[in-house]
């Protein structure tokens, strides 16, 4: 049997980074369960003939019941050769369960990971609840990934020796963590600090929507690390009033004055305000070219269309 994938294309996110002075990447979320995949290949279709550099595919958020993260993650580097990450959450699965979904990336070909904690389903639980036998922070699941990195795996009760960890097959994975700009504790870069430390190579934002506070986290990290540590923001282009209104109220994003301010006066014309979001992310994009980002992370939410536009600075 001849076992071949092909990985041709799989480049390690921190290598995309260093070879383009800056990179424009999209997150997309696979579709309901029960849904047509139709559209979420279209769509990754589209920002591959967009120009955008490499992508990443959410992980049933909130509860959401989205299958499908590492085969679509797999479609796109396979069929598309677009380097693909793939979003995996602690939230339901033991440690060991956890090693077993690394292991499955492994054999794909899937070499770049965004490790995050999860977040609890949605009208279930306000709070996280970690699973039995499985991780609290996304820390933890960022040393269970540095670890396979080492050749490190969990031992097996009665069956291995008494180290602590069984040794095999170094694996290649890339460490991809979520930051935290409007973190109300404050504790945005200490966080950081502890995946970093744990093995964490870049992260990526939550959604912002106010450049001075982006500037002001970003200034932070790089102070501390530099350019050893990518930083790229995740920003949605808003293209409506109630999309906006949602980000601010319901996930309390901090939205930039002007921006707020242009969308509500536009409120009643589909068209203008989809013009005042794209020209808003226009502007910023080029903040983040000469402030020295080293790219920018677009939510596509189903709309590779405005992406791309915004990508080539068309209408």
């Amino acid at each position: 049997m001849n076992f071949n994938i092909d990985q041709t294309n799989a480049e390690s996110v921190l290598d995309i980074l260093k070879k383009n002075k800056f990179t424009y990447s999209a997150e997309i979320i696979p579709p309901r369960n029960g849904t047509d995949f139709k559209e979420v290949f279209s769509s990754i279709a589209t920002l591959t003939e967009g120009g955008f550099d490499f992508l990443s595919v959410t992980h049933g958020a909130g509860g959401s019941l989205r299958g499908g993260t590492m085969p679509i993650a797999f479609q796109a580097q396979n069929a598309y050769k677009m380097t693909s990450i793939a979003h995996l959450t602690c939230r339901g699965q033991s440690k060991e369960e956890l090693e077993n979904s690394l292991i499955d990336h492994h054999y794909f070909g899937i070499h770049n990971i965004l490790a995050l904690r999860g977040d609890p389903p949605d009208g279930i639980n306000e709070k996280f609840v970690k699973a039995e036998g499985g991780f609290e922070y996304a820390h933890e699941l960022v040393d269970l990934i540095a670890q396979k990195n080492r050749g490190e795996y969990i031992k097996r009760k009665g069956y291995d020796d008494e180290n602590e960890f069984r040794r095999g097959m170094e694996t290649r994975f890339c460490i991809g963590v979520a930051a935290y700009p409007e973190d109300p504790d404050g504790n945005d870069i200490e966080y950081l600090r502890i995946k970093k430390e744990k093995g964490a190579q870049f992260c990526i934002t939550q959604i912002v929507l106010n450049n001075d506070l982006f500037f002001s986290f970003f200034e932070k990290v790089y102070t501390l690390w530099g350019n050893y540590f990518p930083v790229l923001p995740g920003i949605r282009i808003p293209t409506s009033w109630k999309q906006l209104s949602r980000m601010h109220e319901k996930f309390g994003i901090s939205v930039d004055a002007d921006l707020y301010a242009d969308m509500e006066k536009n409120k009643d014309s589909k068209e203008a305000m989809r013009e005042v979001g794209m020209s808003w992310a226009r502007e910023f994009i080029e903040e983040l070219k000469i402030g020295g980002v080293p790219g920018v992370h677009i939510f596509v939410m189903g709309d590779p269309d405005t992406a791309v536009s915004v990508r080539h600075n068309q209408v």
